[in-house]
């Protein structure tokens, strides 16, 4: 959701360090969770590959994950039209109003992590993941006139995003963005700012979408909040190049999105495994 800010950032090394400990949005959304409702809060799952990991129990944690969904050579072999698993679910606790989702997806690309020092690559990769949209990194200003702390500009983003999601609704959202790297994965996380729910300028909100005469047209705004997600890039051992790349989102869903139709589960696979191919396409690439 707010990957447009991925190419501002220096991902610097950080040695033997833990993401827990050097990105603490990414060890927030762990536990206590995201805050989806009127004191509500949800709380991510922990990666599904670690960090520290050797080759025969890196392989352990891909075969429990794919099952019986998919063959270990399938799922790795390095194609852009291999397999990713997708999951969606529902997430508890949640506002009946608004209820909570869970999207995961887990997949194989192959390349350089070298090739994450490059910020013409991670545009590239932005590009690839994040979709059509509209985005502004709010400046060091903008954050001051609101006592929000700019932070380390190195690791840390705030941005506001405006985009289309299954040309049902338009999502505006002020996210905060935090990277980490350690020897074996890199780590971002993001989270919508509930601080700018309801703000004049770059306001967190939804507003519903018709169509008449080939026109798109936005209705009245209403206010939202509660979404977030942690993407983690993990190199691994075998198969040489291979990179395992994990992306877990939560968000609330107001009923209004949809007028209570499921439409997740029809409408996302496609644009997930557009986005992997694409994602893929990138990092075969690297950093050229």
């Amino acid at each position: 959701m707010f990957t447009f800010l991925l190419g501002v950032f220096t991902i610097a090394m950080s040695g033997s360090a833990t993401h827990e400990s050097l990105n603490p949005l990414f060890k927030s959304l762990i536990a206590p969770g995201l805050l989806v409702g009127p004191d509500l809060r949800a709380q991510f799952p922990t990666p599904t590959m670690p960090d520290g990991l050797d080759a025969p129990k890196q392989k352990a944690v891909i075969t429990a994950l794919i099952g019986d969904d998919y063959a270990y050579a399938d799922f790795t072999r390095k194609s852009v039209v291999a397999p990713q698993l997708l999951k969606l679910r529902e997430v508890k606790p949640s506002d009946p109003t608004a209820p909570a989702r869970g999207v995961d997806v887990w997949f194989i690309a192959y390349g350089r992590m070298e090739a994450l020092d490059d910020e013409k690559f991670l545009d590239r990769i932005a590009n690839a993941w994040g979709g059509e949209g509209k985005g502004t990194t709010l400046t060091k200003e903008d954050l001051v006139k609101r006592k929000i702390d700019p932070g380390d500009e190195k690791r840390e983003r705030f941005g506001h995003i405006e985009f289309d999601f299954l040309d049902k609704v338009r999502l505006g959202a002020t996210g905060r963005v935090l990277w980490s790297r350690t020897d074996d994965s890199v780590v971002v996380a993001a989270e919508i700012d509930p601080r700018f729910r309801g703000a004049a300028d770059f306001p967190n909100q939804w507003q519903p979408l018709t169509k008449e005469g080939g026109a798109v047209a936005a209705g009245a705004a209403n206010p939202w909040g509660g979404a977030g997600f942690y993407l983690k890039i993990t190199k691994l051992a075998e198969p040489v190049g291979a990179l395992f790349i994990e992306q877990h989102v939560v968000f609330a869903e107001p009923t209004g999105w949809f007028n209570g139709a499921n439409l997740l589960r029809s409408k996302l696979p496609p644009v997930v495994q557009n986005n992997v191919r694409k994602m893929r396409r990138e990092w075969a690439k690297g950093g050229n």
